[in-house]
């Protein structure tokens, strides 16, 4: 896997119409037909309903220009930690591959 973007800033607009600002890693494979998509710096509550907004609008905004339409895409979520003594958690978005 190859680091496409890394640490890029992207707005979306959450489930309870609040625009928010998200963060995102993309890897692909070498031939581009495998990609990872990382989210990270997502509110904690409701963790899943805000990654999914999220994917929305970046399959509507910059992932088209990265990515192959054909991509087989996995989607981690990263949840922040609540204390430095705490692991970080992902979250894997259900049907995202």
């Amino acid at each position: 896997m190859q680091l496409l973007r890394r640490g890029h800033q992207f707005e979306y607009r959450d489930h309870q119409g609040v625009d928010r600002l998200g963060m995102m890693d993309v890897w692909t494979s070498g031939g581009g037909a495998r990609a990872v998509l990382v989210l990270r710096d997502l509110p904690h509550a409701d963790t899943e309903a805000q990654a999914r907004r999220a994917l929305l609008a970046l399959t509507h905004t910059c992932l088209p220009y990265l990515l192959r339409p054909d991509v087989r895409l996995n989607v981690l979520v990263l949840r922040p930690r609540l204390d430095e003594t705490a692991k970080a958690r992902a979250l894997v978005l259900p049907l995202s591959a």
